[in-house]
């Protein structure tokens, strides 16, 4: 019950510093109504698939879609609130400086609007970099040639190719054209030896099978 609760305060924080970089260049109700409504409802399901999470079963595309939704919602806010707590630092010192030299203007200056714009726009980084990898980015197969040289190269191996695949991690597929895509740009290498390395699946051996 303790973990529930630290989450939740920890949500809760981040919630509060997102919601004042939003303010201080968003006016729009409308935009909170809709922000406030779509993160309660991935907070929920999130909050719903960790608990009823089952550690014998392993990971489902539900618990994937799970973590994937902590990383793209709250790796960009816990960014954006260290910004701006550090900002809040500085607001809480000029306040003092200022009620020691009896200024007549509040506590706490106002929170700076370019400060919020470099916070989002920092924010918006890895933000994009989840959305991407987690839609497109995990299909975006790339050819990289390296040639490797070694002084003790018996000249029989001089020349050989290896075409070396690694992480597929084949629970995650759910496009066949797309997979077909990367066979066959794996064939096109003709390479002299294929090596396939490390993390065929996420959790189950069962999930390679319609791929095999």
């Amino acid at each position: 019950m303790i973990r529930w609760i630290v989450f939740l305060i920890f949500v809760v924080i981040l919630e509060i510093y997102a919601f004042q970089a939003f303010k201080t260049l968003i006016k729009s109700r409308w935009f909170f109504v809709f922000y406030y409504i779509t993160s309660a409802i991935a907070l929920f399901y999130i909050i719903y698939q960790l608990y009823n999470f089952d550690r014998s079963v392993g990971q489902t595309p539900q618990t994937m879609l799970t973590f994937g939704l902590l990383l793209l919602l709250y790796v960009p806010k816990l960014l954006l609130t260290i910004i701006l707590f550090g900002e809040d630092i500085v607001r809480f010192f000029a306040g003092l400086f200022s009620l020691v030299n009896s200024d007549s203007e509040g506590f706490l200056p106002e929170r700076r609007k370019f400060v919020s714009q470099i916070a989002l726009g920092i924010a918006a980084i890895p933000f994009a970099s989840f959305l991407y990898g987690i839609t497109i980015g995990k299909y975006n197969y790339k050819v990289i040639r390296q040639t490797l040289f070694f002084p003790d190269l018996p000249e029989a191996f001089d020349g050989t190719t290896i075409t070396h695949i690694s992480d597929v991690h084949s629970g995650s597929f759910d496009d066949a054209e797309k997979i077909q895509y990367a066979i066959d740009l794996i064939n096109e290498q003709n390479s002299d030896m294929i090596l396939f390395t490390g993390d065929m699946v996420n959790t189950h051996a069962t999930e390679m099978d319609p791929w095999i």
